[in-house]
């Protein structure tokens, strides 16, 4: 398992005595990393857990790649597995983050970086909408069929905040650049057709009951 910045070690250990989620023991072993991003005002941080081994101590510097632990099935886990957060501004459960829009897209093999979708789904009153089957169509071109798809639901925790300024409820990374059609059923068939761009983030926002951009 391998530190996904360059960072210090600021937690090790397991989560029996100290509460870093809603209960005790739901990460087991785990490692914490704080990382000071080029234009990123606020602190992150990483959180790796359900470790089998840590392989660092608190203060230590790692960097980018290196290997700080072993993944494992310890706390709430049901099978082997890495536990993997983002946490903006603050070490808390509730500053989580969705990774999708942290990590850096990986390239195809034209050497094209992909990109990322993020957005919400508004009642006509700007609440946000729960919505379970959300479908990402890739598409050669606005005019012709769906090449491949993706299938998505809005963040399964509503306590956890989109990322500001967008407040997004779904998202998806690692998208090859290019056109999709992004739909899903509430008050009949809703859908949209975005642009991803390499190395880009896209934002869509869905408000029924009036056209949004």
């Amino acid at each position: 398992m391998l530190a996904a910045a360059a960072g210090v070690v600021v937690v090790t250990g397991d989560d029996t005595q100290t509460r870093y989620a809603p209960y005790f023991n739901f990460y087991g072993n785990l490692v914490m990393l704080e990382h000071d991003l080029p234009g990123v005002a606020q602190p992150v941080f990483t959180l790796y857990a359900h470790l089998s081994q840590v392989l660092v101590r608190v203060g230590q510097r790692v960097e980018s790649g290196q290997h700080i632990g072993a993944v494992g099935m310890t706390g709430s886990a049901t099978g082997s597995h890495l536990h993997f957060e983002v946490r903006l501004g603050e070490n808390s459960y509730a500053a989580a983050r969705n990774p999708e829009l942290w990590l850096a897209p990986r390239l195809d093999e034209t050497g094209q970086a992909g990109g990322a979708i993020a957005g919400r789904i508004l009642a006509p009153q700007g609440f946000k909408l729960e919505i379970s089957s959300i479908v990402l169509e890739q598409l050669p071109s606005p005019e012709r069929a769906p090449v491949s798809q993706v299938y998505l639901g809005i963040y399964e925790d509503k306590a956890l905040p989109g990322q500001l300024p967008w407040g997004e409820s779904f998202a998806a990374g690692d998208l090859p650049a290019g056109w999709y059609r992004v739909s899903f059923i509430q008050y009949g068939m809703q859908e949209r057709l975005v642009q991803v761009l390499p190395g880009q983030l896209t934002v869509v926002t869905f408000q029924l009951g009036q056209e949004t951009p």
